[in-house]
């Protein structure tokens, strides 16, 4: 299989082996220089977490690039395009597609796999398309009753410790808020409330948006933006809120355009049902 024509992420070493590394080094040197006696106890405890860390990375990684290369695979032959990887673990899922009404999608359009974007909706996990994407005609059309899974991490990053503990970026307490999806025997938008953690709305729709980062209308600084408000929207407080989208300004900074896809997906609607009109 051919992971360079995937752009599949194959590094070893990921942000948070690389901060455990850097803070590890750093406490080892000013030990070696205080107090040398601790130092192999330090080594010690360093190594520990540095495989605390590395393991669950490193085992069955193998076999999580085969299932990323097969995935990308059949996305790209249905679509003639792909998403970006998306790192897990997978800890939350919706199973009824997701909808955001926002002011930076108005006039903009795009479809795929698990993301669409029509006049100022964004929804995410649509539902099934209705037979394979005509690529030559460039129309889609979806079935928004069929629903499917779609799963996310909450704020990354987040990486397992041994497999029993899981570290990363918190996304606090647990609230009533207020989410769109689609009734599709009323064909209408609603609004319903769901009982997650307070950072969920936010980075469900961040995630769906950097999957396909490099093929949507949007500007990276247009996803942050909304990001940020969301947890505004949400209840975090705004220095938090601030905290968190620097954070996305920094990071992401892979995104780029893969040479084997076209200029992305200018595809059509085709039946456009009324809640999206």
């Amino acid at each position: 299989m051919n992971l360079k024509k995937f752009n599949i992420r194959r590094s070893l070493f990921d942000i948070s082996l690389k901060i455990a590394t850097l803070l590890g080094t750093g406490v080892l040197l000013v030990v070696g220089w205080f107090c040398v006696r601790y130092l192999p106890l330090f080594l010690a405890i360093g190594v520990i977490i540095y495989l605390g860390l590395g393991l669950p990375r490193w085992i069955g990684r193998k076999e999580r690039l085969v299932r990323a290369v097969q995935a990308k695979e059949s996305e790209f032959q249905k679509w003639g395009f792909h998403s970006r990887d998306r790192e897990g673990p997978w800890l939350n899922y919706i199973d009824k597609p997701l909808v955001k009404r926002t002011a930076i999608a108005d006039g903009k359009y795009f479809y795929s796999e698990w993301l669409i974007i029509h006049n100022g909706l964004i929804v995410v996990n649509p539902g099934v398309t209705k037979g394979v994407p005509d690529k030559d005609l460039r129309i889609v059309e979806y079935d928004f009753a069929k629903t499917r899974t779609y799963a996310w991490d909450g704020c990354t990053p987040k990486r397992w410790f041994f497999w029993f503990a899981l570290f990363g970026t918190p996304d606090w307490d647990e609230k009533l808020e207020e989410v769109t999806t689609i009734d599709t025997e009323q064909n209408c938008l609603v609004t319903k409330n769901r009982f997650w953690q307070r950072a969920h709305h936010a980075s469900l729709v961040h995630d769906a948006l950097y999957q396909y980062l490099d093929s949507i209308p949007l500007s990276k600084k247009d996803v942050d933006d909304l990001f940020y408000q969301m947890l505004i929207d949400s209840g975090f407080y705004p220095v938090c809120a601030r905290v968190y989208r620097l954070f996305t300004k920094c990071g992401g900074m892979d995104v780029q355009s893969t040479p084997d896809t076209p200029p992305k997906a200018n595809f059509s609607l085709l039946n456009v049902p009324a809640f999206l009109q």
